[in-house]
């Protein structure tokens, strides 16, 4: 039976609505085992790249590190399944150097650049996803 996912596609301005109503992503990145580790993420879209802020040491990073790539869901509607919609983004994983792109994305993050270290003691880094792929879905076009 074929499948007509154009039919229930994010458009731009959806998929855009969509990151502004969302709380968080679930990035997942791949561990030297093959096998995934998920975690929810606060995140900000930051000239087409999804980008979020962790420790330096963290599963995530190291995964990153190691493969350079990674996936994230950012959906909403859980609740009924009927209203769920998604968008998910699968590609190339970075963390960033760049002062100037770091000081965008916290701006992105928090409204303001960082003036002073975390309050946790940890190293903290800015991860940007860039996506090969995007795959979206609104079950809500179903009728």
């Amino acid at each position: 039976m074929a499948r007509n996912y154009d039919r229930i596609a994010l458009t731009e301005e959806e998929q855009a609505a969509l990151f502004e109503d969302a709380a968080v992503a679930r990035v997942a990145t791949v561990g030297p085992d093959g096998l995934p580790h998920v975690v929810p993420v606060a995140f900000a879209i930051v000239d087409g790249a999804l980008c979020f802020e962790t420790d330096a040491d963290s599963v995530k990073v190291a995964n990153i590190e190691a493969t350079g790539v990674a996936a994230a869901i950012v959906d909403a509607g859980e609740d009924e399944y009927a209203e769920h919609r998604g968008v998910q983004w699968r590609g190339e994983a970075t963390i960033v150097t760049d002062s100037e792109h770091v000081a965008d994305i916290e701006r992105a993050l928090f409204g303001t650049v960082k003036s002073i270290p975390d309050a946790s003691g940890h190293e903290r880094v800015k991860v940007e996803l860039t996506p090969d792929r995007t795959v979206s879905w609104d079950f809500r076009k179903l009728g």
